[in-house]
């Protein structure tokens, strides 16, 4: 009898270690799996352009089920144009300390696609490029991407839409009128997935969508032509065009999920900067304006959505500011890629994502050279006149010649005075100790040549 009850607990005993054993060590093997990382930014489009930021006359289903079921964070900001704003994301670095020239990545940056690589991952980039131009400009190799599909690359004409202008890995596509840039640039990353499926991989898909021009999209081509334009619809081909990228988000997710690698690979979806400020749209009880190329909110107000089943845990709402410096730390931590050993500007915002306190930020600092020179006439200063500098947090925002808004004075019409609230006067202080924190003058910016005289 006790011969009998030895042997059972013996095997009792043995099966729980075996159980034990085949538990720890699954779950330290799923440990030693890296992450894939998927990052999507789309082009032109602001925070106001979702329906889970609060839009309800933009339709975007798939986003919107990505912010439900993952992390949703409320004030993340890019850039007013698309250079500063890649430049920053890519690099981890302010425009102060690397912004060039318009167009232009400079080729002694160290990019997250090196980081990437170096750490091993297969990196692909997909979309618009768009930074190679000037004596210091870079391609996609040589900013560490194993392969590429992109627009506004050298060898490239101008069409990115119908009939597009694509450079792949060297070679100039044959396209055709019927063929639509932006499923090619998802086809290829879709393909790219399923080649690198049995390896950590490290996508980067800069969007030529929604940018300018405005035509129909395969979903909505009418019988008079595939690249309609009738007057008077830019802003419903907008709209369209903003649902066709919300489709095109969930093709990836597809194709994460029939190769079993969904619960691995944690995307991140945002935008470069913010609406065309040729388009005006309804936002709830309101008509706003594009801000585009301008420094108030809705220049650089951008959208920031994180999802992977299983390890963000759905429904974070997050409050705490996000600059596009902060992507590079944020991917690094976590991958576990060594961050490059230079000066870099941001800070990980992954402790967020898992519902952590993390360390937020107080405040974020912007640079901006603008390319569109209107937009300095209010802030500019510096060199040429043209420079605009501001820090900001969650609630107000002070630009380097002194003047103080609330952020909910979306287009600032009203500057804050001191002494006039405490609340202000408080914010001014924190503010101003962020502005003098960064360097006083733009390390790589040039002067602009002086036109020559002709007789």
């Amino acid at each position: 009898m006790n011969l009998r009850i030895e042997m059972k607990q013996s095997l009792i005993a043995i099966l729980i270690l075996t159980t034990f054993f085949f538990h720890h060590t699954a779950e330290a093997e799923f440990k030693r799996m890296p992450y894939n990382v998927v990052l999507i930014m789309a082009d032109d489009s602001a925070a106001d352009n979702y329906g889970c930021y609060g839009s309800t006359y933009f339709k975007t289903p798939v986003l919107d089920q990505l912010a439900r079921t993952g992390a949703k964070f409320n004030h993340c900001y890019s850039s007013p144009v698309c250079t500063p704003a890649r430049v920053k994301i890519m690099t981890g670095r302010s425009g102060i300390r690397n912004y060039v020239q318009f167009g232009t990545l400079d080729r002694d940056e160290v990019t997250f696609g090196h980081m990437m690589k170096k750490a091993g991952y297969a990196t692909a980039v997909a979309g618009k490029w768009q930074l190679h131009n000037g004596d210091r400009g870079t391609l996609a190799p040589a900013s560490g991407f194993d392969s590429y599909c992109l627009w506004n690359y050298p060898g490239t004409g101008s069409s990115r839409y119908w009939n597009p202008s694509i450079m792949q890995d060297g070679r100039l596509l044959e396209t055709k009128p019927t063929d639509y840039g932006p499923d090619i640039f998802s086809d290829f990353l879709i393909r790219f997935i399923e080649r690198n499926q049995d390896r950590p991989f490290f996508v980067y898909y800069p969007m030529v969508l929604v940018h300018s021009p405005f035509p129909k999209t395969p979903d909505n081509v009418s019988a008079s032509g595939i690249t309609a334009r009738a007057k008077g619809q830019a802003l419903t081909n907008f709209r369209d065009m903003t649902l066709y990228a919300d489709k095109i988000v969930g093709r990836i997710v597809s194709a994460l999920e029939k190769h079993g690698l969904r619960e691995n690979t944690i995307i991140i979806y945002t935008t470069d900067n913010g609406t065309h400020r040729s388009l005006s749209y309804p936002f709830r009880k309101e008509s706003r304006q594009g801000e585009k190329a301008y420094a108030t909110d809705g220049g650089s107000h951008a959208p920031l959505i994180i999802n992977c089943p299983g390890i963000v845990p759905p429904s974070i709402v997050s409050d705490d500011l996000v600059d596009f410096s902060d992507f590079m730390p944020t991917i690094a931590e976590i991958t576990g890629a060594n961050l490059p050993e230079i000066k870099l500007d941001g800070r990980s915002f992954w402790p967020q994502c898992l519902g952590k306190k993390g360390h937020p930020r107080e405040w974020i600092f912007q640079y901006y050279y603008p390319k569109f020179e209107p937009a300095a006439k209010a802030h500019g200063q510096g060199m040429n006149g043209l420079e605009i500098v501001w820090a900001q947090n969650q609630q107000y925002k002070l630009y380097r010649d002194g003047m103080l808004y609330a952020m909910k004075d979306r287009y600032e019409n009203f500057p804050i005075g001191s002494g006039t609230d405490s609340a202000a006067d408080r914010a001014r202080i924190l503010l101003q100790r962020a502005l003098d924190s960064m360097p006083k003058r733009a390390v790589k910016l040039q002067p602009k040549k002086a036109k020559s005289k002709t007789k």
